[in-house]
Order: C-alpha cells, then structure tokens, then sequence
C-alpha cells in the first residue's frame, strides 16, 4: 500500500506536489494537523486527518467534514507527523512519501528525518520529498537507477557507518567508514545508470538535491 503524508510544514509550488502525486493510483493520503491545510489548497481529499488540530483552520475543517478525523490531546510525547508515522505502520504501508517536512524548523526538519528510522524497523519504504530534496535511509543495501550526473549525498545517521561499498559514481568507495566527525559522503555524482549502495554497520542518510 502506498500512503502519503502531509505534514503541517513548509510548502512552495503546489504544481510541483499535484505533479508528483500522478505517479500513483489512488494512494492513502494521511494528514497531520496542518498538513491539511495544504491539501485543500490543491483540491485533495485525505483519507484521514490526525493530531491535536491546533494549525487546521475552521474553514479546511468545514472543508472536511466528511473525511475521518482522529483528535488528540494537545499536550502528547508524540508530534503530529509520529502520530501519521504511526498510522501509516499500523495500516500496513509499504512505501510512503512524506510532504512538507522539511522547513525553516531544524528541530521539526531533523526531527522528521530521524522519524524515518520508524519505518527501517517496519521494512517500510520511506521518503521525505520536497522541491529541493529527496532523503531516504540505507541499513543494508540499495539499488538506485538515477540519470548519470545526479548529485547525490551519503552521510552518516546517529553514528558510524561501516562496510561502505558504492558502486556507479564518481567517487566510489570500497569497504569504507563513515563517521560523524567525518561525513565524507557530500555532494558525491553519478557516473553510471546503475547505482549501488550497500553497508554492514549503521545507517546511512541519502539526500537528492534537486538545486
């Protein structure tokens, strides 16, 4: 099942996002709090919309009244988008896009990265995208088939990363570590059609800038 979640974060052109949602058929679309907002403004209909509802507006509630709202207390250990995260694992997701979480709160942003993890454990397929970027994480190994000429950024998640082999870029790296200290992995390229990535230790963070 392919899910997609809006979260209450920062948007820019809405074409870029009605664009990208033609790859699929028929999705379930989640929002979290403020993220439906958004959908709104391009004319979607979530299939449900979660969190304390403390950035919806009336009239996007007005809007929805017919969509499935599930409210939750203000004062929470979880964010909005954990609680989406949540649901998404509980309905059986395979895959699942996340909008609007990046933005000008680094706390939110990173906070939302790490949230991906969630879906490691889960065996879950999961993407933040936006206009500028595209993150998903690596704990074992990946195929990529990317134009040759993409920038591409390896870094290191919460610690070292161990057995490093990547294969059809520039600057490939063979049984190599990465560490905090040490993210090597920036701005690297694609110089094959074919990308490999694979790793035996750790968690690596793939970012696809897009400027």
């Amino acid at each position: 099942m392919i899910v997609i979640i809006f979260t209450n974060g920062s948007y820019g052109n809405p074409g870029f996002y009605k664009e990208y949602l033609k790859k699929f058929e028929a999705p379930y679309i989640i929002c979290a709090d403020g993220g439906a907002n958004f959908t709104k403004k391009i004319g979607l209909i979530p299939n449900v919309i979660l969190g304390d509802l403390d950035s919806i507006s009336e009239e996007t509630l007005r809007c929805y009244r017919d969509v499935e709202i599930r409210r939750y207390p203000v004062c929470k250990d979880e964010t909005d988008t954990q609680l989406a995260f949540n649901h998404a694992i509980e309905i059986g997701a395979t895959e699942v896009i996340v909008f609007g979480a990046l933005g000008t709160r680094l706390d939110h942003s990173l906070g939302n990265i790490y949230l991906l993890t969630r879906f490691l454990e889960a065996g879950i397929q999961g993407l933040i995208v936006d206009e500028k970027n595209d993150i998903f994480l690596i704990q074992d190994k990946k195929v990529l088939n990317l134009p040759i000429g993409t920038v591409i950024s390896l870094l290191p998640l919460g610690g070292n990363v161990e057995g490093l082999n990547i294969q059809g870029f520039k600057y490939p790296i063979l049984n190599g570590k990465m560490t905090l200290e040490n993210p090597y992995g920036i701005s690297n390229v694609t110089a094959r059609e074919r990308q490999i990535i694979s790793l035996e230790k750790g968690i690596l963070l793939v970012d696809i800038p897009k400027d």
